[in-house]
């Protein structure tokens, strides 16, 4: 069981080799076959290409920018430009993106197809505490506000940015926010 709070200070950057963004990767888990699952941040300043991930489940959430369309996930282009409303695509997908209105951020999940489960939800919390189940890793990430969580004995004030790791914990974990915090709550569990 642990507990950790990662902020921007320890985000892994690396910049695209095309040039185009930078993603900042958050946490991740590798087994001896590789990544099992990984959560980042890209920062996208031009048009272009995905980058491919075979085997993998992909969810994408606007944090920031007026949005952009992703090219080649079905007949039409899909426009994304809701902040916090998650889109989910396969990771082999041949993607173009194209930026409506300048760079955006956005957030990222991938989980290897067919290891893992994943339950993503994105909510407003408010000084009415909210009890929610915690899985074999449960992360939680502050997009605005601030966050007062707890996790049996453990209390935690998460800032915008933050994000809360939570590994093999039992229970349930106590949030809430004085500030109208919205927050990205993952349950990831291995399947059965």
């Amino acid at each position: 069981m642990s507990t950790e709070v990662i902020t921007p200070a320890q985000w892994q950057t690396q910049r695209w080799q095309n040039g185009g963004g930078i993603t900042h990767q958050l946490c991740r888990q590798d087994d001896g076959t590789g990544m099992l699952w990984r959560l980042s941040i890209a920062e996208v300043a031009s048009n272009g290409p995905f980058s491919r991930f075979d085997n993998i489940d992909r969810i994408i959430i606007l944090l920031q920018g007026d949005g952009f369309s992703l090219h080649g996930v079905g007949n039409n282009p899909q426009r994304i430009d809701t902040p916090l409303t998650p889109f989910a695509f396969a990771g082999e997908t041949a993607i173009h993106c194209r930026l409506i209105n300048g760079a955006v951020r956005d957030f990222n999940l991938m989980i290897r197809r067919g290891a893992l489960q994943a339950k993503l939800q994105v909510f407003a919390l408010s000084l009415a505490v909210q009890t929610l189940p915690l899985s074999s890793q449960t992360v939680i990430y502050v997009a605005s506000g601030i966050v007062d969580a707890e996790v049996g004995v453990k209390r935690f004030s998460l800032q915008e940015q933050h994000t809360l790791r939570l590994s093999n914990e039992t229970g349930s974990v106590q949030l809430s926010s004085a500030d109208s915090a919205q927050v990205i709550f993952i349950r990831l569990s291995v399947n059965e």
